[in-house]
């Protein structure tokens, strides 16, 4: 196999004169009130994500969403990560990670909506948990919870409930 020399430019093409500068930063959207900035449970974290869905997303589509945490697990912020169709959201561990780093996160909890109401995690919906545990273990960022919710009624399926967030972090050791 021919090594490549990475570091030279082809013969037969030019050399830029100039290269993009980029700045990274987080962009404020809205706020939105909720009672307290602590998350003490699954069920706070149910009642967050159904009023963001409601207020700012499209709660007859799944979505899937994030909510960023500091270290005393203080709310520092939300983001609506992926706005699917009627059954499922792509998502990506790189589009969850990316708010989670802008915000300085400590740890976040992963939840979306299932516009079926049927709150069984599907196979992708276990996957994309582990690929993320894994993807934010690297980076140093917790994730506490994954929870699925119905957007009709105060019923989730809760990850770290049925022992799922630890089986998945019991995995990466």
């Amino acid at each position: 196999m021919k090594q490549m020399d990475l570091f030279s430019a082809p013969k037969d093409q030019s050399v830029s004169k100039f290269v993009s500068i980029y700045r990274v930063s987080l962009v404020k959207d809205k706020s939105i009130s909720f009672g307290h900035c602590r998350m003490n449970n699954s069920k706070d974290a149910q009642s967050l994500i159904q009023s963001l869905i409601k207020r700012q997303g499209q709660p007859d589509r799944e979505q899937f969403c994030v909510i960023l945490l500091s270290a005393r697990n203080e709310i520092i912020g939300l983001n609506i990560v992926s706005t699917g169709g009627l059954s499922s959201a792509s998502v990506h561990p790189r589009e969850v990670l990316k708010p989670a780093i802008l915000a300085n996160s400590a740890a976040m909890i992963l939840c979306h909506n299932h516009p079926s109401n049927d709150l069984e995690p599907s196979p992708d919906d276990l996957a994309i948990t582990k690929r993320i545990i894994q993807a934010s273990e690297i980076v140093g960022i917790a994730v506490h919870e994954h929870i699925i919710i119905s957007m009709d009624d105060d019923r989730y399926y809760s990850f770290a409930d049925n022992g799922i967030i630890k089986k998945f972090y019991d995995e990466i050791v």
